[in-house]
């Protein structure tokens, strides 16, 4: 007997006959606080360091500045409202002010009213560590650079959704780097199953933008997640990747495409069966058909797949943004049962062909 996973944000059922995982209609989550308490929801974003910078004391202070060494490596806390950071809203990245570790991205900052940096979630899995801190008579959470140890600040269970927590920052422990947009930036649609899935995938390349999980590849206008995962559309899950072409090429995302799942299962991907989860690339002009068509020929003639090629091409269509609960689902529900036995697995698996394309190596 095979035992199947229902696809669903807050729950799942395990059994013994095949149901498509989504073809249940799902509620809108109301608890995303997971960002603390699980690992698994920072499988994305990492850094590229695989050791832990140590140093003397003597060697910090002839690197820092006296206000630094006192406030990251003395435990200090800057005055409320004295550091131009706490009014910083330009686009970029936060980094640690001794060794550069990426922090907290501009996104996720928001006004707290305390005058210090607040953020509602670190960068990545590797961005801060948090220690149980008993001093001043109170016990709090430290939180820490990961990688050199800084002290940064601490952090609180009264920030904003979706985490609930306020990451509150020294400025004078971060360095900011604002974001540079110097090319046109470009979108691809492609899909291949569970969207949610497919989204973490390019999410991982260096030179992608933005990635949105929704709906294309029918006729239906405006369709929801229930009508498209029911199959009464022709519709398929898709995702629609904005990508700086200086950076990464249309022909290294469609290397990412024929590796991030299975593109001779037809009509389904995974535990995923139905049309609504075939595999889609969708081409802007006659060039670019031929271009995926030429690649596809090449994966042919290699002999790498023992099945045809079951991939569809279609001209652009319109693309339908899908609902606000299914973007980032994975970092988001990273204790769903369908993200771990899933979603996470075909992670994994998928970036070990092109570690040359990742944002950070894991």
């Amino acid at each position: 007997m095979t035992w199947f996973l229902f696809r669903s944000p807050s729950w799942f059922f395990v059994t013994g006959f095949f149901i498509a995982a989504c073809t249940h209609p799902v509620a809108t989550p109301t608890d995303e606080t997971g960002f603390r308490a699980s690992p698994a929801t920072w499988v994305v974003h990492d850094t590229t360091w695989t050791e832990n910078i140590r140093r003397t004391n003597a060697e910090w202070k002839s690197l820092l500045s006296a206000a630094q060494y006192r406030i990251t490596r003395e435990h200090g806390t800057e005055p409320p409202f004295s550091h131009p950071y706490n009014k910083v809203h330009e686009k970029g990245i936060f980094y640690c002010a001794d060794c550069e570790n990426p922090l907290f991205a501009s996104e996720t900052k928001f006004e707290s009213g305390t005058g210090w940096p607040s953020f509602w979630k670190p960068y990545h899995r590797r961005s801060v560590k948090l220690t149980e801190d008993r001093s001043l008579g109170m016990v709090r959470e430290e939180v820490s650079c990961a990688r050199c140890g800084a002290h940064l600040g601490h952090v609180f269970d009264d920030g904003p959704a979706p985490t609930g927590l306020r990451y509150c920052m020294n400025g004078l422990s971060l360095k900011f780097q604002k974001e540079m947009l110097t090319t046109k930036l470009e979108k691809a649609v492609f899909a291949q199953g569970c969207f949610w899935c497919v989204e973490e995938i390019f999410e991982s390349l260096k030179g992608v933008k933005d990635v949105v999980s929704g709906y294309a590849g029918g006729a239906e206008p405006n369709p929801t997640y229930e009508e498209v995962g029911s199959g009464n559309t022709t519709h398929a899950e898709s995702v629609e990747v904005t990508y700086d072409p200086s950076v990464i090429s249309y022909s290294q995302l469609l290397k990412v495409f024929f590796h991030a799942g299975d593109p001779t299962q037809v009509n389904g991907q995974g535990p995923d069966w139905g049309t609504q989860y075939r595999s889609i690339i969708f081409y802007k002009n006659t060039a670019q058909k031929s271009q995926i068509e030429s690649y596809m020929q090449q994966l042919t003639a290699s002999g790498k797949f023992k099945k045809p090629l079951s991939v569809q091409l279609l001209p652009e269509m319109p693309f339908y943004k899908a609902e606000s609960y299914h973007q980032d689902y994975v970092r988001q529900h990273s204790d769903n049962p369908y993200v771990i036995n899933v979603s996470i697995p075909r992670y994994r698996n998928a970036i070990r062909h092109f570690p040359e394309l990742l944002r950070h190596v894991p």
